[in-house]
């Protein structure tokens, strides 16, 4: 929010940017300060990263994570990225675009992975073999992947740039539908499961969770970050964002009430879930799950028994009424 004649808060030079929830006002440099330091509030606070560790970035190429990028970089942390590509015609290739273009500014590596490569599926297919929202299918495969590949790269920590927003409307949605067990392992920082076959569990962190998305907004165009902007052509079904639209209008009325919302929770909540504990190996590609099959796998062996259902002859019926068709 910007208006003209506005002084910072901090330094009392002209401000660019307004943030209600806090009552400040600062310009660019000055900003850059704000989040640098409720970033490092959050990795502190939450033991999320030791100084200088080695942690992949899960980049999107939306804001949200080239300022997790970026952020990480600045902090001093040995941040490598990585890019699954949806393969979603134009939207998919303007957020590669991005990635590769944040990468170049920061002269850092790029982990580039198409998401049905991986799988060795067509995607749609996988959507309607499991009769589920894309945006479900998509989600559990993109953490399937993500955390297999943050392993091979040899790293055991993976940062996302979910962000305030996201916490408090996840928040919001698991309170309305009485989802407790996924309230109670809602928190910033997941712990990993170490695997001698390397197919554990990585550490699953979220540095930006003290941040709004309107602050990060702000810092992406101060920084001139190389965001790709637009909505994935295949959101549509998902339901995170009518409980973001929510806690928005609260907060637009009652400013500081998604921060309270979910910092509140864990302050409430006391500390982190348990570690996952051991169990077994899925048998098809070896990641933990207490079940035969890890929900990935699921996924993907319903979609390939569904293709092939697809393929096989209707009956011994159906050849012979073709047979009968060509008669002449």
């Amino acid at each position: 929010m910007n208006n003209p004649g506005m002084k910072c808060t901090r330094c009392r030079g002209p401000a660019n940017h307004r943030f209600p929830q806090h009552n400040v006002r600062f310009c660019d440099a000055c900003l850059e300060v704000f989040i640098q330091r409720q970033v490092e509030k959050a990795i502190k606070k939450f033991n999320m990263l030791a100084p200088g560790q080695k942690v992949v970035a899960a980049i999107s190429g939306g804001k949200d994570s080239l300022a997790l990028w970026q952020l990480l970089i600045d902090l001093g942390y040995d941040a490598l990225g990585l890019h699954l590509t949806l393969d979603l015609g134009p939207f998919s290739q303007k957020s590669l675009e991005a990635s590769q273009a944040m990468a170049q500014r920061l002269g850092r590596e790029l982990v580039v992975k198409s998401l049905p490569q991986l799988t060795g599926q067509n995607l749609e297919d996988i959507v309607r073999a499991n009769r589920r929202e894309f945006c479900s299918v998509c989600g559990t495969l993109k953490r399937h992947f993500l955390n297999k590949l943050c392993l091979e790269l040899g790293a055991d920590t993976l940062a996302t740039g979910h962000h305030l927003d996201d916490e408090a409307g996840r928040l919001l949605g698991n309170l309305v539908r009485g989802h407790q067990e996924y309230l109670d392992q809602q928190w910033p920082v997941l712990e990993g499961l170490k695997s001698d076959e390397g197919t554990g569990l990585a550490r699953k962190v979220k540095p930006l969770c003290r941040l709004a998305g309107s602050e990060i907004k702000s810092y992406a165009k101060s920084k001139d970050l190389p965001a790709a902007y637009g909505k994935c052509p295949r959101s549509k079904g998902a339901t995170l964002p009518f409980y973001q639209e929510a806690v928005d209008i609260l907060e637009e009325r009652m400013p500081g009430t998604k921060r309270e919302l979910y910092l509140g929770f864990l302050r409430r909540k006391g500390g982190p879930p348990p570690p996952p504990r051991p169990g077994g190996a899925c048998e098809r590609c070896g990641a933990p799950t207490y079940l035969d099959l890890c929900a990935a796998c699921r996924l993907l062996l319903r979609a390939e028994e569904w293709v092939q259902e697809k393929k096989a002859p209707a009956g011994p019926g159906a050849d012979q009424g073709a047979a009968k068709g060509h008669e002449i």
